[in-house]
């Protein structure tokens, strides 16, 4: 088996977001069962896309620059989450 072309990866990654997207929309969000196989969807197509995209960081060099900026998307979001539902108190 072949590595996957640059624009292969890239197109996976890019069909990964568009058929999420899709699934989110067709979602019964009424319905515990069909949100709970959307959500196990789209950890799957995360899983793949998040692949794709580090598989191509690391053919450009640039795989570090890559892991610093995920880490601090996470811190911003880790501390987002940790201020939801204050709400303005002090």
């Amino acid at each position: 088996m072949t590595d996957p072309t640059t624009p292969e990866l890239l197109a996976a990654a890019a069909s990964v977001a568009l058929t999420g997207r899709s699934i989110i929309e067709r979602t019964d969000r009424t319905s515990f069962r069909d949100v709970c196989k959307t959500l196990d969807a789209l950890h799957e197509h995360l899983a793949v896309a998040g692949g794709s995209l580090l598989v191509l960081a690391d053919r450009l060099d640039c795989r570090a620059d890559v892991a610093l900026l995920i880490s601090e998307g996470q811190a911003r979001l880790a501390a987002f989450r940790a201020c939801a539902g204050m709400e303005g108190r002090a």
